[in-house]
């Protein structure tokens, strides 16, 4: 195979991509965008729509997006200025009103948690369309293009619902001793029993690695405070649940607020860890240093059985039939690339723990490879190595090649791949934004290179319509 990609330009310059090339290449807008430019498409469909209008202390998109959860259709409304950013779904027949605000809630409480950010809701609307109650705000807000939501857990269990909620309003207030007594309330969640709670506390408030928690940990111990778990119950939780006996939060001394203040990291991470390691919801930090994501569809096709021999390094595919479906590889927040879509099985092979598995376009012009590597639960690509390109000396070949390339500047540029199920659209594997190690991105060569080829597309079109013609 004639290898047309691997002159890609990586070397001297910083990435940058320029808004041009960005638009080109699929990126989402970063504009704030009016409401009447949002609520198109499937958001302009009339019906019984709930909207939950939403205040946070964290950035919020300025695209809509959509996400699923538990079987119903979610939308995160984007901000603007003259609207609340919101989460609105719209009433199927046999789900009433208030449950469609209970399942926007736990939807919220659940986003708060991969986001690590409060989310307050002021005030629950809605109409034959989803639109946000009305604000003017031009400045003081943070903004993002959307949402991570690829790690999005769902829990059936009540109280670990209750805890998430608890946690989004902790994280939502300013004021730190109510901040304080709603993450102490996660614990009482999940500790019921006090002796437990305190046991539980004394044995994990060593493990906390915010830095801001261990700061905390380090004064109260410098102060003569041995019994951690006694004295966030009785100086924070009752002092400022009650007032009957000493000690008091006193909300006009502004030593107690400091005080809390200090040592809110403490109970905000306390409440976190609880989450995590009594009701399993696990923190992003957590998925993301297990990587589990990057093998997680494949091992589903594969099933068990062969995976744990691969693991091992024994042999597990000689002989064995397997059934890999057709792909879809892609970038996170780009349009698709067209030769890289639908592109099916070849070949596969074992060496060691890893599994290599070639995939083709259906013309035989593209091909790429991974390595599903289940030791170190990695999925292994080289941009340089495992994609190629074989020009068939045709206009539509050129303009194949053009795409290519932009998938591998894009990825070279922090992009993040992914790989679904083309039949399906289910995601099997993704990874993280990739991080070039000694090399640097020259936009103004890939850009020439880019240039190169539509241009030889553009001489080959018209020797195509001539050659017709003759």
């Amino acid at each position: 195979m004639t290898d047309a990609i691997s002159d890609t330009a990586a070397k001297p310059d910083p990435p940058v991509v320029v808004p041009d090339e960005r638009s080109k290449q699929g990126y989402f807008s970063v504009k704030i965008r009016e409401l009447k430019d949002v609520i198109v498409g499937e958001l302009a469909q009339r019906g019984d729509w709930v909207v939950a209008n939403v205040e946070t202390n964290s950035f919020w998109p300025v695209n809509a997006q959509k996400q699923t959860y538990r079987g119903e259709t979610i939308w995160i409304l984007p901000i603007t200025h003259k609207h609340f950013p919101a989460i609105a779904m719209k009433a199927r027949p046999g789900i009433d009103r208030a449950n469609c605000e209970r399942i926007l809630m736990r939807f919220l409480s659940i986003l708060s948690w991969v986001t690590e950010h409060g989310m307050s809701v002021d005030g629950i609307g809605g109409g034959n369309l989803p639109r946000p109650m009305g604000r003017d705000k031009t400045f003081g807000f943070s903004i993002t293009e959307e949402f991570d939501l690829s790690y999005f857990p769902e829990s059936n269990n009540d109280k670990a619902l209750l805890a998430l909620a608890l946690m989004r309003e902790g994280r939502g207030l300013n004021h730190p001793g109510y901040a304080f007594l709603s993450f102490y309330r996660v614990l009482e969640v999940a500790f019921p029993d006090g002796r437990a709670r305190g046991k539980w506390i004394s044995s994990h408030v060593d493990t906390l690695s915010d830095y801001r928690a261990k700061e905390a940990l380090a004064k109260l111990k410098t102060q003569g405070v041995a019994d951690i778990g006694t004295h966030l119950r009785n100086s924070g939780r009752r002092a400022m649940a009650h007032a009957r006996e000493e000690p008091i939060i006193d909300p006009d001394d502004p030593a107690d607020a400091r005080r809390l203040w200090a040592e809110l990291p403490i109970m905000t991470s306390l409440a976190s860890l609880a989450i995590e390691d009594v009701f399993g919801v696990e923190t992003k930090d957590t998925v993301y240093r297990k990587h589990l994501y990057e093998l997680a569809g494949f091992k589903n096709i594969l099933g068990p059985d062969i995976v744990e021999r691969i693991a091992r390094a024994e042999p597990a595919t000689h002989g064995t039939a397997l059934d890999i479906p057709r792909i879809n590889v892609r970038l996170r927040r780009h349009a698709p690339f067209d030769p890289l879509e639908n592109l099916s099985p070849v070949e596969a092979g074992q060496d060691g723990s890893v599994l290599f598995m070639r995939f083709q376009s259906d013309d035989g012009n593209v091909q790429i490879q991974f390595g599903l590597n289940f030791a170190t639960e990695r999925l292994e690509f080289d941009m340089f190595r495992d994609i190629a390109m074989q020009d068939p000396g045709t206009a539509d070949g050129a303009l194949a090649v053009v795409v290519i390339k932009r998938f591998l500047d894009a990825f070279f540029c922090n992009g993040q791949l992914e790989i679904y199920d083309a039949e399906s659209d289910a995601l099997l594997s993704r990874k993280d934004a990739y991080i070039p190690v000694n090399m640097m991105f020259n936009d103004d060569a890939a850009k020439a290179e880019l240039t190169r080829w539509e241009q030889l597309a553009e001489e080959r079109r018209k020797s195509e319509i001539d050659g017709a013609d003759s």
